[in-house]
């Protein structure tokens, strides 16, 4: 049994029809999203903060999914819903966002990810 290196790769892209691409998300059909944390000062009050992150993430079009610590870390990932994708400039506007929030202490943020067939 071989094990696929890369599932992008144009030699396999080429070799797959295009319902073969959408049933295993490469090619045009991959989504990508990104990792984040954000670390809260201690000390703040959170919930009106992550009430507008969500309600910033709805307007964007995408999803968060992870957890709140309950004290000072927020750590998730952010993902495609519908026909929105996550594109770089979409990932620096969460960020920056974010970043700019008095609350907030530190934000790491992956690059773009394929969520499916990330290593």
């Amino acid at each position: 049994m071989s094990t696929v290196r890369n599932p992008n790769s144009a030699q396999r892209l080429k070799r797959l029809k295009m319902r073969q691409r959408k049933k295993m998300r490469v090619g045009e059909f991959r989504e990508l999203g990104f990792h984040l944390l954000a670390n809260i000062k201690e000390g703040v009050e959170t919930d009106p903060m992550l009430d507008e992150w969500l309600n910033r993430i709805d307007a964007a079009g995408v999803s968060f999914g992870g957890h709140f610590d309950g004290r000072n870390s927020l750590e998730g990932v952010v993902f495609p819903v519908g026909e929105t994708e996550v594109t770089e400039t979409l990932r620096q506007e969460l960020v920056s966002w974010l970043e700019a929030r008095a609350e907030v202490a530190k934000v790491e943020a992956s690059e773009l990810i394929d969520l499916w067939h990330a290593a």
